[in-house]
């Protein structure tokens, strides 16, 4: 190890035995003071975000411009103004779906015996976004799942169908095709895990938030409207449609339209509120997301994430501005969004503002109630490896810390610490433990705006999955926990507030935790690629796999290191030596894999490699990337997928683009990646599919392949 090296793990070493001797070691969160660590726990509350939750789930809020999501637009502007935010604005963006707003829908059987069936009287979400203004009256038939054998011997035509189908499918085929009237949906009796939320009849009388096309289908049909209902009811209706001796005919009434109070033209919203730090010009804003489009209620995604934003802006500000906690160095700026489309069409009308943006930290679902399902748990996403930096090693040290807090272990019990070290519970809240697990990253969610090409700005994402009241009339109040909400809060306060003061006096113990959970991720990697070798029957190709997984783990580590030079003039000055060191621990690890080699093989001989005739045309290549973020906002859409690649791997080989690395060295990369997950994470990368891909995104202009 060198100098530097040493001098690193000896502070933190001594650290931690001061630690040890007050008896906070394992209790105190190593990249921030201890007492600015307690005024922002203690400061952030669950019961004051939860409040910011009701005013949310009053609405129904679809993206595209419905009325419920400026209301909801207007109530953060205005809060964040009231908390202290400065530079509050409400942006109105252009978007490419058109508004649309429902008043009223009634769905009733008239013969033989009258029954309400669905109305918006009762929940908003018995009736499908984008269904047109009716009044009409027909006989009720069941079509079952709806596909073309349904059918035959039916007669549809001025009638509405009933249908546990794909929605979409059986508009097109009943309404577009045969002339049907609307649609009447439930969820499927026969999946356990049907659906979005994957409840199936776990969750029988729950209601889905569901859509008709908001346009012209495809082969120019014109959707007409569509009813929800629970899967019981689904169920009861069916039977009662199979017994009936006479025709069961329904009314149908909806008023809705394609316009808001902003008018016919087509738009979504974000709100931008700051707090600004002492070094505003800096360019390295710590940007906090969640966004506010969703069904009515839709309390835990993602009114808990907008609430959430809410409180941390009040507790910082107010601890910042009664000097309980200093100013930061960095500005931390608020974006609350309509999901995912907000940011890209901010990046397409701002093309250099991601200049100004160092972190992303998001929330998508906060406040679950573990205790509703065994199932839930809160995951924190990892940085990418194409976009890896020290800011990981912050996040999984808040996780760390949180946990480690807000749990009990019968040690604890036996070294007399108390219920819960430093316990962090809502008053009205529960006093569950803090499940909380960081985890390879995912994207569908507003962090993935800011990890993509070509933004690369580094983000992580609070989301808790699975959860079986996602998207339906489940996900609501009675939904959200109090304290998971506010240990949620603290976590991403913390983060942000460590990003926004990292300067020369905390950049020993950011190195500290980026160089040691740096040569963790490196033991995890030299131990899958010895295992691969170990077990393999073809050894050979394990041991260019193993080979692959040591330098792609090396190339991540330079990633993070090179990330320090971030925080100061200063912290960059060990930079080589941590890189030197890095270099000595990556050949270190190729003497290991070889070793593990010769072991298992019997022989001293390594394999030499054979690139195949599409690995060698990757090597010949240097892809770039040659669209900016205006030009990527309608041709990201245009890259034709690859048949077998996961998505989030086409996502990660735009991402290891740099001009630099070759196509091999960019399958090398996503590969490697790809296999420390897992096959069930992230499937199998092949070398044909990266060279596809590629090709798909330098066909519409978006990346050059010289």
């Amino acid at each position: 190890m060198s100098r530097v090296g040493n001098s690193l793990v000896g502070v933190a070493i001594g650290l931690c035995i001061l630690a040890v001797a007050s008896g906070l070691c394992a209790q105190d969160l190593p990249v921030l003071k201890r007492e600015y660590t307690r005024q922002i726990t203690q400061e952030i509350s669950g019961d004051a975000a939860y409040e910011h939750i009701r005013f949310q789930t009053q609405f129904h809020r679809p993206r595209g411009g419905s009325d419920g999501l400026w209301r909801v637009a207007e109530y953060m502007e205005q809060t964040a103004r009231s908390i202290g935010l400065t530079d509050v604005q409400l942006i109105k963006q252009a978007y490419g779906t058109p508004p649309w707003n429902a008043r009223f829908a009634d769905l009733w059987i008239t013969e033989p015996e009258p029954e309400r069936i669905a109305s918006t009287i009762q929940s908003v979400l018995h009736l499908a976004d984008y269904s047109r203004p009716t009044d009409v009256t027909g006989e009720l038939i069941d079509i079952g799942a709806g596909m073309p054998d349904d059918f035959e011997g039916l007669d549809v035509s001025g009638k509405v169908v009933m249908t546990y189908g794909a929605l979409g499918t059986v508009m097109r085929e009943a309404v577009g095709n045969r002339g049907a009237l609307g649609v009447l949906w439930y969820p499927s009796p026969f999946s356990p895990m049907s659906g979005t939320s994957g409840a199936g009849l776990s969750r029988p009388d729950q209601l889905r938030w569901i859509r008709v096309l908001p346009s012209q289908g495809a082969d120019g049909y014109e959707p007409t409207f569509a009813f929800g209902i629970s899967a019981r009811q689904g169920v009861r209706l069916s039977n009662m449609l199979a017994n009936a001796d006479e025709p069961v005919t329904v009314h149908a009434v909806v008023e809705s339209s394609f316009e808001s109070q902003q008018g016919t033209e087509p738009w979504q919203v974000m709100v931008e509120g700051y707090i600004r730090g002492t070094e505003p010009g800096l360019g390295q804003d710590i940007v906090l997301t969640s966004h506010l489009q969703e069904e009515a209620q839709s309390a835990n995604d993602d009114a808990s994430g907008a609430a959430s934003m809410l409180e941390i802006g009040r507790a910082l500000n107010r601890l910042i501005e009664e000097g309980r906690v200093p100013r930061p160095k960095r500005n931390i700026r608020f974006w609350w969004v309509t999901e995912i489309s907000s940011q890209r069409q901010y990046f397409a009308d701002n093309p250099e503002a991601h200049h100004q943006m160092w972190v992303n930290i998001n929330q998508d679902m906060v406040g679950a109630n573990q205790a509703q399902d065994v199932m839930r748990k809160q995951n924190i996403t990892r940085v990418p490896a194409a976009r890896f930096h020290f800011f990981n090693d912050v996040v999984e040290s808040v996780i760390e810390y949180m946990v480690t807090v807000n749990k009990y272990e019968l040690a604890q019990a036996q070294a007399g610490t108390p219920f819960y070290p430093e316990p962090h519970m809502a008053h009205l809240g529960s006093r569950h433990r803090y499940n909380a697990e960081v985890i390879f990253f995912h994207s569908n969610s507003d962090h993935m705006t800011f990890n993509e090409a070509p933004i690369g700005v580094p983000g992580s994402s609070f989301t808790n999955m699975p959860d079986r009241y996602i998207h339906s009339s489940d996900d609501d109040l009675w939904n959200v926990d109090r304290t998971q909400l506010g240990r949620n809060a603290a976590a991403v306060a913390l983060m942000a507030y460590t990003m926004a003061c990292a300067d020369a006096a905390t950049a020993p113990s950011l190195t500290a935790q980026t160089v040691g959970r740096g040569m963790e991720r490196l033991g995890r990697n030299l131990r899958l690629a010895q295992t691969w070798i170990a077990n393999a029957e073809d050894k050979e190709t394990a041991y260019h796999h193993a080979a692959d997984q040591v330098w792609y783990a090396a190339e991540r580590e330079r990633l993070a290191i090179n990330s320090l030079a971030e925080i100061d003039a200063s912290a960059a000055l060990s930079i080589d030596d941590l890189l030197e060191e890095l270099e000595r621990r990556q050949e270190q690890g190729m003497r290991d894999v070889q070793l593990a080699y010769r072991q298992v093989a019997g022989q001293r001989r390594l394999p030499s490699r054979q690139e195949s005739e599409t690995e060698s045309r990757l090597a010949d290549l240097r892809p770039s990337v040659v669209a900016n973020a205006t030009e990527f906002l309608t041709g990201r859409s245009q890259i034709s997928g690859v048949p077998g690649l996961h998505g989030l791997m086409a996502h990660e080989i735009l991402n290891t683009i740099d001009g630099e690395r070759s196509g091999f060295d960019i399958f090398r990369f996503v590969d490697a990646e790809a296999r420390e997950a897992g096959a069930h994470y992230y499937g199998v990368v092949t070398a044909e599919a990266v060279l596809q891909y590629l090709e798909n995104a330098a066909e519409v202009g978006l990346v050059a392949l010289r």
